[in-house]
Formats: structure tokens, C-alpha cells, sequence
């Protein structure tokens, strides 16, 4: 199991709440860098029959007295106005979100399209969504009037969440024989749609979130088009959040711990900002912060000093962003002790600026849309490898597959594969095996198979590092991709 540090709770309590874990002790001694095979050997899947994102993340925390009054977001806006929200402030504006979703008429499994900006608002709408049982559509509010009527047209959401950003954009498509019936609007003013604060202040605070089993579709989410092939969103389950923990966990170097408080700079809207951030912080019942993107670099970092942030997920050309700052600042008084980065926005540079700068080691991660944190680093637990993609995260089991899915022996270079089953033939909560497509829910494959392609090419070696290979190039005369 691995042990943990929240405030006001008893270890043995804390840990029975959570359903993953690791089957043996782990030390949480710093420069303990080589622990990886007992951990991978040692994990096992508990994942109840039961589970609502909304109640692991919310819900169950502001049922405790002490547990409530823990803050869990805070959100500054363009002007630094901050939005606080204890566990139990949260859950309660979900509740009364949750409460209005239903006077619409809103169904277990009808999809909920949110199209807001990054914003408190976005987080609360999320989990209210969850809560009542139906499918929640993120959708960022930088999308066009024909991307927004695309997929409102196919995942055939009954109602939308816009914002001032949004609305323009989303009603025009709307307008244009959408199945959206009735549209909430935030910090807007149109007679065609009703008023957030309208909704909520007419709603109860108390709602028993719905009861789903832990396959139940939660969450769908749409990729970026791709030019002549039909809209494709992927579908996750609410075990999905289970199966994302332990890459979380092992990337933020064995989050969390008694003072820990994350932030990062992808959108909550995102699936890098909601599966990789928001919900896992607060299924730990921690504290996330967030902001605008583009904040100036001197009031990002008095953000980072102000809340004591410890624990950073960013990307590349947000780190880009701080290390190019003419200025070090060095007279901030900073806390942080991890950060995380996608494999594919890192570059060993980054690497040596963070250690320099802020003596912290970057763990790079690959976490794609539908399987999860699969590979990546956990640099206070094992070694990491220069130049690859780190070690298969405890839970999953992968290998590289050739054109006809069968697998390669190692070092040769194919798709990387994700199996269905972890080392103790248990189904890995964190692939997604179905898609949405034409208004339907599809089976992955037609015939179930054995090892789950991802869009990842590489090779692993002989000690279990995985490393990316580049795509082909496409043929100059045939623009097929060759060898």
C-alpha cells in the first residue's frame, strides 16, 4: 500500500477509503531511487463494484466535519480576484447544479456539453454533471461554430454550459438544428438561455449523487479532428479515474503528502487539466490552484510563492515560458517539490534548468487519451534512463506489437500495447474500450483482443525503458507512411 499524510485523518481509515493501492509497504525516504520492481511486483487493482467520480472527488469529503472545511480549489482570475471553495462550499454548489440539471430533465447518461473557459465554474459543472449520473462532453470555448455544432450533433447533448467566451460560437451552432434544447450561461447576458446564478440560487444544496457502477460511461471526450475521418470521441468510465492514480501518484513523487497543494497550466477543461490534475488532487482531498493561461511570469511565480505550491503538471512550453524570463527571481520563496511533463513537450535542457533552479528532478509521462498514465518516470523510486520514456507504471502491463498485432521481441520497434489484464489478470481500469461515434456508443474492436494499440511507436530494451520512435514520414508521391 502506499502510505499517505492527510491532515485529521487516521492512515488506516484514509487508506480503506481509497480503492488502489500497492499490496506491501513502501518507505517514503527520499533518495530511495531504485525501488521500482518491488513496487510493480507488489501492486494490485481494488476497484469496487461501485464508484461515481463525483463522490470520490467531492461528495465523500464535505460528509466529514474536518475534511469539509479543507480547501479544495483555488481559482484567480485575469484580475487576481480569487474564488475559494472548501470541500464543503464545493460539494454544495454541485449539489445545487446537480439539483437544476435534474429539473431540466437532465437523465443518467444524457450527455452535458461544457464549453467554458478554464474557471472554477468549469470544475463545479464537471462534477454536477458526474453526480447525477450522465455523460459530461468538455469541450474548450476556443472552438469554432462548426466544431462546436460537429460534436453537439454527435455525442446529441440535451443541454450546454457556455460562458462569455463560448456563447457566440455555440449558439450559432445551436441554431443550426442542434439536439441541445436548453443552454446555462455564465457571466452572460441572452434572453435564450438561463442564468447560472439564477439556477443555483433556486436549488436545494443537498443531493444523494446517483449510483453507477464503476464501468458507467462519465466522461467523453472528442480529440482533435482529423482531416477526412469521421469525429471519433473517446469514452470513459468512472474506473477510469482509479486506473489514472498510480502514474499520478508515482510522477508527483508519492503524492500526496501533509502539504501538498498542486497547480498546473493545462485547462481543467482538458483532459490533461481534468484526467491528470484536477480530479486526481481531488480525489486525495487536496488543495489544486489554478489561473489563466498567459499570466506574465512575475505574477505566476507570487502565485506559486502565495500558495505554497508544491506539486506542478505543465507543459513544455509553459516551462519554456519560465526558464526564457530575462530574470531568475530568485527572492521568491518557493515550495515545490515535483513536476511532470509529457514525454512528447520535454526536452532534457528542461531537465537541467529544473534541477539548477528549483533542485527539483522533471518526471516525463505518458499518459494518452484512453489508457492513462501508462509509462513515464518516478525519480525519488526508481532511476531514471536519459532519452527515454521512463518504465511501464505499476498496474499495466504493455509491449510492442508489429502491423499484425502480434508481439515484437525486445528492442524491435513497433506500436506500444497496452494489455486489457495487469500482471494478476485483472482488467486494467484505465483503458478505455469503448468510443463514441454517430451518436452511438462502439466496442473498441469487433473481437475482443489481447493488446490495445496506442499511437505511440518505440521499443522497449532489455531493462524495461521504453523509448519513442519518431512516425514515418508520409511517401512525397503515394502520402502513405512509410517504413
Amino acid at each position: 500500500m502506499i502510505e499517505s499524510e492527510i491532515p485529521g485523518q487516521q492512515a488506516g481509515s484514509f487508506l480503506h477509503a481509497l480503492p488502489y493501492f500497492f499490496s506491501a509497504p513502501v518507505s517514503l525516504r527520499p533518495h530511495m531511487t531504485d525501488h521500482y520492481s518491488s513496487l510493480y511486483k507488489s501492486f494490485e487493482w481494488l476497484v469496487p463494484s461501485v464508484f461515481n467520480i463525483a463522490d470520490a472527488c467531492c461528495h465523500r469529503w464535505a460528509s466529514s466535519p474536518h475534511e469539509a472545511r479543507q480547501v479544495a480549489i483555488y481559482f484567480e482570475d485575469q484580475v487576481g480576484q480569487l474564488t475559494l471553495l472548501t470541500y464543503g462550499q464545493l460539494s454544495e454548489k454541485v449539489n445545487k447544479l446537480a439539483n437544476g440539471l435534474i429539473r431540466m430533465g437532465v437523465q443518467p447518461q444524457d450527455r452535458v456539453a461544457v464549453a467554458l473557459q478554464h474557471s472554477a465554474e468549469s470544475a463545479i459543472t464537471q462534477l454536477a454533471v458526474l453526480t447525477v449520473g450522465a455523460i459530461v462532453v468538455p469541450l474548450t470555448a476556443t472552438l469554432t461554430n462548426a466544431e462546436y455544432a460537429e460534436r453537439l450533433h454527435d455525442s446529441q447533448a440535451r443541454v450546454a454550459v457556455v460562458d462569455k467566451h463560448s456563447i457566440t460560437a455555440l449558439i450559432s451552432a445551436v441554431d443550426n438544428q442542434s439536439p441541445v434544447k436548453q443552454i446555462i450561461g455564465i457571466h452572460t447576458d441572452d434572453d435564450r438561455i438561463i442564468s447560472w446564478r439564477t439556477l443555483l440560487a433556486r436549488q436545494p444544496s443537498t443531493f444523494t449523487p446517483h449510483v453507477v457502477s464503476a464501468s458507467t460511461p462519465a466522461i467523453l471526450i472528442y480529440p482533435a479532428s482529423v482531416p477526412n475521418e469521421p469525429l471519433r470521441g473517446v469514452l470513459l468510465d468512472h474506473s477510469t479515474l482509479i486506473g489514472t492514480l498510480p502514474g499520478f501518484v508515482a510522477s508527483q513523487n508519492w503524492f500526496p503528502k501533509a502539504n501538498d497543494i498542486f497547480w498546473t497550466s493545462y485547462d481543467w477543461n482538458s483532459p490533461n487539466g481534468l484526467l491528470n490534475a484536477l480530479l486526481p488532487t481531488l480525489y486525495f482531498g487536496k488543495s489544486i490552484v489554478g489561473c489563466p493561461a498567459g499570466r506574465t511570469i512575475p505574477r505566476l511565480f507570487t502565485l506559486l510563492e502565495h500558495y505554497q505550491i508544491t506539486n506542478i503538471h505543465a507543459s513544455g512550453a509553459d516551462l519554456r515560458r519560465i526558464r526564457e524570463y530575462p530574470d531568475a527571481l530568485e527572492e521568491f520563496d518557493l515550495a515545490i517539490r515535483s513536476i511532470s511533463c509529457l514525454d512528447i513537450d520535454y526536452d532534457p535542457s528542461l531537465g537541467q534548468w529544473a534541477k539548477q533552479r528549483f533542485d527539483v528532478d522533471i518526471n516525463v509521462v505518458a499518459a494518452p487519451l484512453g489508457f492513462g498514465y501508462i509509462i513515464g518516470e518516478s525519480q525519488e523510486k526508481w532511476a531514471p534512463r536519459q532519452g527515454s520514456m521512463g518504465r511501464v507504471y505499476p498496474g499495466h502491463r504493455i509491449t510492442v506489437i508489429d502491423e499484425d498485432g502480434k508481439p515484437l521481441k525486445t528492442g524491435q520497434k513497433g506500436r506500444i500495447a497496452v494489455n486489457r489484464t495487469d500482471q494478476n489478470d485483472y482488467p486494467d481500469p484505465a483503458i478505455a474500450l469503448h468510443y463514441w461515434s454517430a451518436a452511438q456508443i462502439h466496442p473498441l474492436q469487433a473481437e475482443p483482443q489481447e493488446w490495445i494499440p496506442t499511437a505511440i511507436r518505440g521499443h522497449i530494451d532489455k531493462d524495461g525503458y521504453v523509448w519513442r520512435e519518431p512516425e514515418p514520414e508520409p511517401d512525397a508521391l503515394t502520402g502513405q507512411q512509410g517504413e
